[in-house]
């Protein structure tokens, strides 16, 4: 059976949506598959708005590999092979490299299609074509006194910023042309053994003596993210908190995004792509949209269409579930994190 298909994962292609979907960067291209038992068809270009041609699979064939090779490594983390590992093709698989550099196409994207000689159409993909849009995001370590007074990280795992910038691109800057850029900032150091520090920190917390105040070694979100209000980085649009423990509901968390403050924290038992979690909740906050998923504590869940029972095997690819953030953010979502007014 004819139809399009990722080549490799989390490049902006999803073919878990009927028909599949396509992003593609305003002035680059992207690449998908073509499966075409007999290879007989043809797929319609648009002069006006994409430019599609084929290319030699020789080297994409050669790169798959590589990259099944790459993911299939026993150290390789579990959530990461399950969005990563690329599927075998076979003979009947053809690949073709889409442009987008004719003008941006929104969403639903505009629509490709196979067909075959007598131009009944096999096979449908919707296209879209995105400009960039940059997000400017700061990270903080925050500190506390230490042995002596001196300053100490709160986290017994700070965070190194241009590891959690890469990440964040290379989640977000192919599946939805969005860039985070990096806003220079220091160490935050709170240093609590100073009485107006202590005050606002009572105050938050609601304690009565404040002469007793200290950050604790698990960050209340409720309570304390107007307390890290004041310490947001000039010239940024988010600004990443890096804390040993977070508490939240009752419950510890890896993250979490302060609704309408502009700010996230991030904490010791973070995953690699906490920060690009975080950033969802952040964009989804600006989306336009009636639902607004995945605004706040939004969540997706991935369940099988036919029993509508969680399909464990997609869900935990995605990068906007709660319990631990995954890697692929769905075509049909991605509109709801360009909203953002800049």
């Amino acid at each position: 059976m004819a139809a399009f298909q990722e080549v490799f994962r989390r490049s902006g292609i999803d073919e878990h949506r009927s028909p599949p979907g396509m992003v593609v960067p305003f002035g680059g291209s992207n690449i998908v598959a073509l499966i075409d038992p007999g290879r007989k068809l043809k797929v319609d270009p648009n002069p006006h708005a994409l430019g599609i041609k084929e290319i030699d699979g020789a080297d994409i064939r050669r790169r798959l590999v590589q990259a099944r090779d790459t993911f299939s490594e026993p150290d390789i983390d579990p959530q990461l092979r399950a969005a990563s590992l690329p599927a075998t093709f076979n003979s009947d698989a053809r690949f073709f490299e889409i442009n987008g550099r004719i003008k941006p196409i929104g969403f639903p994207g505009l629509e490709v299609v196979a067909r075959s000689a007598g131009r009944k159409i096999e096979a449908r993909l919707h296209v879209a074509v995105l400009p960039e849009i940059k997000i400017k995001v700061a990270f903080r370590n925050v500190m506390v006194p230490g042995t002596g007074g001196a300053p100490a990280f709160h986290a017994k795992k700070p965070c190194n910023e241009q590891d959690e910038l890469a990440t964040m691109n290379s989640i977000w800057r192919p599946q939805a042309n969005i860039r985070f850029e990096r806003v220079p900032s220091d160490w935050l150091v709170i240093d609590d053994s100073q009485a107006g520090v202590k005050q606002e920190l009572a105050n938050a917390t609601g304690m009565k003596d404040a002469s007793l105040a200290a950050l604790p070694d698990a960050i209340e979100v409720e309570k304390l993210k107007s307390f890290f209000v004041k310490y947001k980085v000039k010239g940024a649009h988010l600004t990443i908190f890096c804390v040993d423990k977070l508490w939240s509901n009752g419950s510890s968390l890896n993250g979490s995004f302060a609704r309408s403050l502009d700010l996230a924290f991030i904490s010791s038992q973070r995953g690699p792509n906490t920060s690009a979690h975080e950033a969802g909740h952040f964009l989804g906050y600006y989306s336009k949209s009636a639902t607004k998923p995945w605004d706040s504590q939004g969540h997706t869940l991935e369940t099988d269409p036919k029993t509508g029972n969680e399909n464990r095997a997609e869900d935990i690819k995605m990068l906007m579930r709660g319990g631990g953030a995954g890697w692929k953010i769905p075509f049909n979502l991605v509109k709801e994190f360009r909203d953002f007014p800049g």
